[in-house]
């Protein structure tokens, strides 16, 4: 598989560093797009992972030149519409950080774009790609009618103290589309989502900083039998979880559910039962199943409707949070 990649930032490097280790001779990066004053960052990353590959600072010509099975759009929140919809009218397959895009409006353009040029648009959600996911789903059944799920990312960031003192980088700026719920909460919204679905209703309570932005928040989404409570923050750390109640007894997840290394089934009466995910790097997963859609393998069982439905309701549940 042949991958493009639009972006220089940390993830842009974890990801690189991954496939270079875990996908040599599988998985190469041909191209890097960077803005001028990001072009050193650019070929450091080539130098060291992908030799081959070009450093492009013309978009254009990347889409134009550079051959890919897909381009890896993992630049700023607020722009990944823009970079992805000039790729999928290239005729150009993408796969989108997270967020896909700022609006539910946005994400369906895309989406439908993508289908009229016979290209796909893929969610860099690696929840959805983990088979460990697949079993918490199954367990969900054993544990009776859900009446309260409940998820807390919370991390402080390393660069909130630079926002304190009045600095304002991307992640903490509305005109980028930063925040918790756009960069940290989105994970906990993806995994109710894919779970159970899009909800009732959607309400937001955030804590704002002195620019508006939300620096941590909690959602409240109302589904027909149970609620759900999503909390995010960038201020302050906390001991992240997640947690499905049911009438039959819980799931418990230590840790960040979008890391998912292992959750426990706690039924009524009967002994807990852990499951652990296999030893692999949490982009891992994605990325071997972008490979065998590539590669048209017959293992390649994903699943393009649930993973293009659950971003579309994830992106619609953003804009009722918000108020658009």
């Amino acid at each position: 598989m042949k991958l493009s990649i639009v972006g220089t930032g940390k993830i842009v490097g974890e990801v690189m560093e991954m496939l270079h280790r875990d996908f040599a001779g599988q998985i190469e990066v041909t191209g890097i797009y960077a803005r001028e004053k990001s072009v050193a960052r650019a070929q450091e990353l080539i130098a060291k992972f992908f030799p081959s590959g070009l450093v492009y600072t013309d978009y254009s010509r990347m889409l134009l030149e550079a051959e890919a099975d897909y381009v890896y759009i993992a630049n700023a929140n607020h722009v990944h519409y823009a970079y992805a919809m000039q790729a999928i009218r290239a005729g150009r397959s993408v796969i989108v950080e997270k967020p896909l895009t700022v609006t539910g409006e946005e994400t369906e353009q895309l989406f439908d774009v993508a289908q009229q040029n016979g290209v796909l648009c893929l969610p860099a959600f690696s929840l959805l790609y983990m088979p460990l996911f697949a079993q918490l789903a199954q367990a969900v059944e054993k544990i009776g009618a859900v009446r309260i799920v409940e998820c807390n990312y919370s991390q402080y960031s390393s660069r909130y103290d630079r926002y304190l003192k009045g600095e304002i980088t991307p992640v903490f700026d509305p005109a980028c589309a930063g925040g918790a719920l756009m960069d940290i909460n989105i994970y906990n919204l993806c995994f109710c989502i894919a779970l159970f679905g899009s909800p009732c209703s959607v309400r937001y309570e955030a804590n704002r900083g002195f620019n508006g932005i939300d620096t941590s928040g909690t959602l409240m989404l109302r589904y027909p039998s149970f609620v759900a409570s999503l909390t995010g923050a960038k201020d302050s750390a906390g001991a992240s979880h997640g947690c499905i109640q049911g009438e039959k007894g819980f799931i418990s997840v230590d840790g960040s559910v979008s890391v998912l290394n292992s959750f426990t089934l706690h039924l009524n009466g009967q002994e807990p039962q852990t499951f652990f995910s296999e030893e692999r790097h949490r982009l891992g997963f994605e990325f071997e199943a972008f490979r065998q859609l590539a590669d048209c393998r017959a293992e390649s069982r994903l699943d393009i409707s649930f993973l293009s439905r659950v971003a579309k309701e994830v992106a619609k549940a953003v804009d009722e949070s918000l108020g658009r």
